[in-house]
């Protein structure tokens, strides 16, 4: 996830600033309940009300929501850009935070007194991350968890760390029509691309495809149940997808 953001020896600096705090224990066997996940991408305007605990939030769709009186059970985060931890500031005493150990020292100090667990973030094959944490953090060892390129494809599997596999998955677009997102935001505009869908098509960005390629092929290939709400290039992709099985 934002590769070039950080170079690991900055990504490890400050991974160890999370140390202090507890680390996310891993479910030994999954559930049959339903983790409901809200991205921030625009439908969540449309479907926020919708939403059935267990609620996972992430990035802004936290505060989004507890603007609306909704209350996540859960919060995923795991950018370390200090701009990102500015859209977290309105904590909950009864949501659990579970937030990777890159975050920006920022996320921690609006979180003092909270609920909160940490995991670390792992990059593909990053194996200097690994041999890092094993060094520094044996044991966090258990709390290694990777998957994707977007927060969203990081909550379903802090989610599956949980012990769930079936997911309601709203916000969760990868493309917009005005706005890249349900409510404001402070991150860099990015160049839009067009996207081809079947009969329809989709305004994204380069990083937002990236994320629906990866949707895909974990749809494809792992043992879980997904279903979308909202409309967007991902929820249209799955469709897709649906007609095909």
């Amino acid at each position: 996830m934002l590769k070039g953001v950080l170079t690991n020896t900055e990504r490890h600096e400050q991974m160890a600033k999370s140390l202090h705090l507890p680390m996310l224990k891993k479910k030994g066997k999954f559930n049959d309940r339903r983790m409901t996940i809200a991205c921030y991408g625009p439908s969540l305007e449309d479907t926020w009300r919708q939403l059935r605990h267990p609620i996972m939030t992430v990035s802004g769709a936290h505060d989004y929501l507890v603007e609306r009186g909704v209350i996540p059970d859960f919060h995923v985060d795991c950018d370390p850009r200090p701009h990102k931890a500015q859209m977290l500031s309105k904590p909950q005493k009864n949501t659990k935070y579970l937030m990777a150990s890159v975050c920006h020292p920022d996320f921690w100090e609006t979180l003092k007194g909270k609920n909160v667990k940490v995991w670390h973030l792992v990059n593909g094959n990053d194996l200097e991350t690994v041999a890092w944490v094993a060094q520094h953090h044996p044991q966090g060892m258990e709390s290694l968890i990777g998957g994707g390129s977007s927060v969203g494809m990081r909550a379903m599997n802090v989610s599956a760390a949980l012990g769930f596999r079936r997911f309601d998955i709203h916000g969760m677009d990868c493309s917009f029509v005005k706005n890249r997102h349900a409510g404001a935001h402070t991150g860099k505009d990015q160049v839009k691309i067009m996207v081809r869908v079947g009969l329809r098509t989709f305004q994204t960005t380069q990083q937002m495809l990236q994320a629906a390629i990866e949707m895909e092929n974990f749809i494809e290939t792992q043992d879980a149940e997904v279903v979308f709400f909202g409309d967007g290039l991902m929820q249209e992709t799955a469709l897709k997808l649906k007609e095909l099985a």
